[in-house]
This record gives C-alpha cells, sequence and structure tokens, in this order.
C-alpha cells in the first residue's frame, strides 16, 4: 500500500509519517530529508533550493523511481498525492495554521520567529509557483486527498491515531458489501 503525506512546511508531515511507519510496519521515505540533503550538497538554502526548477523536478523523478520500487511505502512529499494518484491508495494533506507551523519550524530550526516566517512564506511562494507552472496544480487543493487532518491542536500521536481509524474505517468500507 502506498501512503502519501502532503501538507506546507511545519504542518506536520515528517513526525506524522513516522508515526504511521511504525504502526503499520510500513518503510518512509522523507522526500523532506531528501530535499535537505540536496541543498546541503549544493551549499544552498531550502529557500534557494526552491529556486532551482530543476533540482525540485529531479526531486520529482526520483519519487516516481520509489513508486516502481516499493509496494508498501509512506511517502512525505508536497506533490505525492499527484504523482501518485493511480498507485497511492491514502493521499493525506495536513494542515495547521501559519502561526502554529512557523512557531513549529522556527523551534525545529533554532532560528528566530521573524526569520522563519520569512523564509516559510517565500519557500511556499516560490513552491506553490513552480508546481502550477509545470505541473497545472496547486498541491494545497483538498480534492486531491482522501484524508485531511488539521495538525493545530493535535499530538503526534493523536494525528497518528485519526489517520489509522480513518485508513481502518476506510478499508471495512472498501471491503464490505451491501447486499
Amino acid at each position: 500500500m502506498i501512503i502519501t503525506l502532503t501538507g506546507l512546511p511545519g504542518s506536520g508531515k515528517t513526525s506524522v509519517a513516522k508515526g504511521l511507519s511504525k504502526h503499520l510496519h510500513i518503510k518512509y521515505l522523507p522526500l523532506g530529508n531528501y530535499f535537505r540533503k540536496i541543498a546541503k550538497k549544493e551549499k544552498i538554502s531550502i529557500l534557494e533550493l526552491t529556486k532551482h526548477g530543476d533540482l525540485i523536478d529531479y526531486i520529482d523523478k526520483y519519487q516516481l523511481k520509489i513508486a516502481k520500487k516499493y509496494k508498501n511505502v509512506i511517502i512525505d512529499s508536497r506533490m505525492g498525492a499527484y504523482l501518485f494518484r493511480k498507485k497511492a491508495k491514502y493521499r493525506i494533506y495536513l494542515h495547521a495554521p501559519l502561526k502554529v507551523r512557523v512557531k513549529r519550524i522556527s523551534n525545529r530550526d533554532n532560528e528566530s520567529y521573524k526569520r522563519a516566517l520569512k523564509e516559510t512564506l517565500s519557500r511556499e511562494r516560490q513552491e506553490l509557483n513552480h508546481y502550477t507552472k509545470h505541473y497545472g496544480i496547486n498541491y494545497q487543493n483538498k480534492k486531491l486527498y482522501n484524508i485531511v487532518i488539521n495538525t493545530e491542536h493535535t499530538t503526534v500521536n493523536d494525528s497518528v491515531k485519526k489517520i489509522l481509524k480513518k485508513i481502518l474505517r476506510k478499508s471495512i468500507q472498501a471491503n464490505f458489501s451491501y447486499v
């Protein structure tokens, strides 16, 4: 089973994906970490990397290779729901208000709230422009997803539990036929 997790920076994708991986015993592939690794290798910030459309496209092509390699995987990616729309059984979107997400990023990256806000807004704008231009898609459109979770007031464990309940409910519905 392929599961994709999408959301804006600081929405909890990585933490929730790790939790799901642990509970479902499915490999987790963090494309966000891959993105950071490329930025580090290129000796540029993530914000600068988002300006390089060719590198973003490279990451998207890498994701498609993953789909061929794994039958059971959790992928944390902005374009996962779009790139795996036919293969992913569950396409999950996590969201939270900007202030909450920036606070999380500020804490995670040990930087000021003001700097985290500026970088987050720039990154979101650049990514959205890139994906709209190259794919004609807005990955924030919740219609792409079959599970949507607001992480503002939930812990990682609570978000994982909500998703697991929805997956279980959908699996039961899919396997149950009415006479």
